[in-house]
């Protein structure tokens, strides 16, 4: 009789593999499985291949390229807030004198909005803009300002200011992997570059970027594609609104999925959301191994 010995070490291996095909291997399968072929509301599946129909369905939707523009708009821009503010936040408490203890307390101060809830942060910034209760208008009333501060409400502003407030969220987490790289910099690069009369502009640019160089596209990408997915500040701070202004992928996907109930449509939204993502993996990577 054939006895197949197994290694222990896939014992060990093997609830780990379970659990990575449970929660992502099988839903990313299902969700391609209902954008080729279910049709019509619910989970309905076609006897045939739809030939795509549900991808032409929402490529053929009026409020797409907006969509796309919109998302485009939230995730880089978010991106572009929290690896350059991280990175200035970063740098300020790496160069200057500071002591020990103060440096750890403010990255704890920093870390602060990065560990309350989203929906806490979302229903905080609903607040804090509100054109009547919020103390930004209620100032502005009190000065007798005629302008009406309400960006929420406004199509102009509407994805603007959820773009900020993610920013807001966020920024402390990039903040916090930019200051490890930096600190793990060689400090005898700044003493050549001291003695070679390189000023602070000219040592950031010549030896602080490059050393962390792989550090910022490796957190551009994942901050970028975890961005364009991300939904619940959106939702909750506007729902996609005024007039779709604010509607970005996720939202669009939640919309058509649990209000519209057309699943395939839902999930050939999504799949286009993950083939954005793998591009813009694709060209960090590729940026990568030139380095």
């Amino acid at each position: 009789m054939l006895r197949i010995k197994i290694h222990a070490a896939y014992w060990f291996v093997l609830p780990a593999m379970l659990f990575f095909f449970l929660l992502a291997i099988y839903p990313s399968g299902f969700v391609l499985f209902l954008s080729l072929f279910a049709t019509g509301k619910g989970t309905a599946i076609s006897p045939n291949f739809t030939y795509f129909s549900n991808f032409l369905a929402v490529w053929n939707n009026p409020n797409f390229l907006k969509i796309m523009r919109q998302t485009l708009f939230y995730a880089g821009g978010a991106t572009a807030m929290h690896v350059c503010m991280g990175f200035s936040f970063a740098l300020i408490l790496n160069i200057l004198p500071l002591r020990t203890g103060f440096i750890r307390t403010m990255r704890t101060i920093f870390l602060i909005p990065w560990a309350i809830t989203p929906t806490v942060v979302a229903i905080l910034f609903r607040l804090l803009l509100h054109p009547q209760v919020g103390p930004i208008a209620i100032f502005l009333k009190s000065i007798g300002a005629s302008v009406v501060f309400g960006p929420l409400g406004q199509p102009k502003w509407a994805l603007l200011a959820v773009t900020i407030t993610n920013a807001w969220m966020f920024t402390p987490f990039y903040m916090l992997m930019i200051l490890s790289a930096l600190q793990a910099i060689d400090p005898g690069l700044y003493e050549a570059a001291v003695v070679d009369g390189a000023n602070g502009p000219q040592q950031i640019a010549y030896i602080t970027i490059p050393s962390i160089r792989n550090t910022l596209l490796t957190l551009a990408m994942f901050d970028f594609v975890s961005t364009a997915a991300y939904f619940d500040l959106t939702w909750i701070m506007t729902q996609g609104g005024p007039i779709n202004t604010s509607e970005i992928i996720p939202t669009w996907v939640y919309r058509t999925a649990f209000q519209s109930f057309e699943f395939g449509r839902a999930s050939a939204i999504g799949m286009i959301l993950f083939l954005i993502s793998v591009c813009v993996s694709i060209i960090v990577l590729r940026a990568l191994d030139k380095e």
